[in-house]
């Protein structure tokens, strides 16, 4: 027997390669089909993927080949030869044409069911000498060759599994597609517990879902800024999910956006989240009232959710998906916050929650003026007075909700007034009229101090209204002019 792997279904041969598995078919198996009987020492050993016809045309089905798309992308391909009939004169050429894109499916079949009876196990070379035997050559440009004699150039051929799909046609469910790598081992080229085959089908089959992922890869992309990886693990996912969800949406509103993966751990295993209809249905109302508990507003639409279906053991999964939520960059010199006043920033991979004064360090450094600052704090707090104005006209009804958004107001309040004296002390505003700062600069100059020249690092602090100061003057270097003018009047 020759040393290659030997693909054949229902006991027919229908190839191998030599050394080690190569097979177009390879991508039709999964690791879980391999089956492993005895051992090299006592010779009973055997080494082979295996999957009955029924699963064969399954997984076929699921890439797509039925038999009318088997039929029709048979003839699309010999179509393309019209094309190049002008630069060749054969007759039998236009004749071979005008038979396979008339040909029927139950033709096909009947193309393989003869293969199958005749027991055809070797290629017949003499055969594409016969022009006028258009099936046999039909038969061979289904299995992926192209005929020298009857089509007008080597470059008309089909690629894909449409031999195979027409197989599961004349073969009954129960027998056997299996691609033996017995007499590799033996040869050497694998050791008798190598597994070649990891699980191919699955990652060919996500290939025709560009959203799908599989169950238990890895991903290639890592946590970053952009990217957040979430296990959920909870008898309720959507309630977990909209839990968690605010601080990492927030987080990337007040950056650059990003993207939240829920159902993919933090080392980037795929998961899956089980959710039903009306759980989805769920998950789209809660991202919905989160969005709308931000401020200031942003389009809801803004933030993309995308069910990502998972894939194993050659078929999706029902109702397991990796849920992706995109999220858009906030506006420039905006900071978003959640309803009770929380906000978060993205460092890393990390989501940091800000308050007091880490909030307000970073707000300094997220807008170009102090005009800037305040007017954010005052939406907010604009945004919480029409809320209490909606709440007051409700009556009873809200009584709780109006106390609790009565309290967000008096707290805001708060945050303007400790803002507003922080801005003093840092030298934000003019301490004359509270104009913002327009020019800080340091620098470093030679001082006279008890007769001995030293080198001193300096700043001069200049604002909009024209107030300026230098650290080593007692005196302003200029004069507010806001100021000067409620003295004159």
């Amino acid at each position: 027997m020759a040393t290659e792997s030997e693909v054949s279904i229902g006991g027919s041969y229908l190839g191998g390669t030599a050394k080690y598995v190569g097979d177009q078919q390879a991508m039709l198996f999964n690791a879980s089909d391999l089956v492993a009987r005895g051992n090299i020492v006592d010779g009973s050993m055997f080494r082979a993927y295996q999957i009955s016809v029924r699963e064969l045309r399954r997984r076929l089905e699921a890439l797509g080949y039925s038999l009318t798309h088997v039929r029709e992308q048979i003839i699309s391909t010999l179509q393309k030869g019209y094309k190049e009939l002008k630069q060749n004169e054969r007759p039998q050429c236009r004749s071979f044409l005008d038979y396979g894109c008339k040909i029927t499916v139950e033709q096909l079949i009947d193309l393989v069911r003869q293969w199958k009876e005749e027991g055809k196990k070797n290629y017949n070379y003499m055969a594409q000498f016969d022009l006028s035997d258009f099936p046999s050559t039909m038969l061979d440009f289904i299995q992926g060759c192209s005929s020298e004699f009857l089509l007008p150039s080597q470059n008309i051929w089909i690629h894909g599994y449409h031999f195979e799909r027409l197989l599961c046609e004349v073969y009954s469910d129960e027998e056997i597609f299996q691609i033996d790598f017995t007499q590799l081992i033996k040869a050497g080229y694998y050791e008798p517990d190598d597994q070649p085959f990891t699980n191919e089908f699955d990652r060919l089959l996500s290939h025709f879902n560009p959203l799908s992922l599989r169950l238990m890869e890895k991903l290639k992309e890592e946590e970053s800024e952009m990217l957040e990886f979430k296990t959920v693990v909870s008898s309720n996912p959507t309630k977990t999910i909209a839990q968690q969800l605010p601080k990492y949406l927030i987080g990337f509103l007040n950056g650059k956006g990003g993207r939240i993966l829920f159902g993919v751990t933090d080392a980037g295993i795929v998961e899956g989240v089980m959710l039903n209809r009306e759980e989805r249905d769920q998950l789209q109302r809660n991202v919905g009232a989160v969005v709308s508990s931000i401020t200031p507003n942003f389009p809801q639409a803004a933030v993309e959710i995308n069910l990502r279906p998972l894939i194993s053991i050659g078929a999706e999964i029902e109702d397991k998906f990796v849920i992706e939520i995109s999220i858009p960059s906030g506006k420039a010199n905006e900071m978003y916050f959640y309803s009770g006043g929380d906000t978060w920033v993205r460092h890393g991979t990390s989501t940091c929650a800000l308050k007091g004064h880490q909030l307000f360090v970073h707000i300094c450094t997220r807008y170009s003026s102090a005009d800037d600052l305040l007017r954010v704090v005052g939406q907010r707090a604009h945004v919480a007075m029409e809320e209490i104005r909606r709440l007051e006209q409700d009556g009873e009804r809200s009584k709780e909700a109006l106390a609790t958004k009565q309290s967000e107001l008096l707290a805001l309040r708060k945050s303007v007034s400790s803002a507003w004296e922080l801005l003093k002390e840092t030298d934000l505003i003019c301490p004359m009229c509270d104009s913002p700062l327009a020019i800080r600069h340091s620098f470093t100059d030679t001082i006279s101090i008890g007769g001995k020249d030293i080198d001193a690092d300096l700043e001069y602090i200049q604002y909009e209204c024209g107030y300026a100061t230098r650290d080593d003057r007692d005196q302003p270097m200029s004069l507010c002019s806001k100021q000067s003018q409620v003295t004159t009047k």
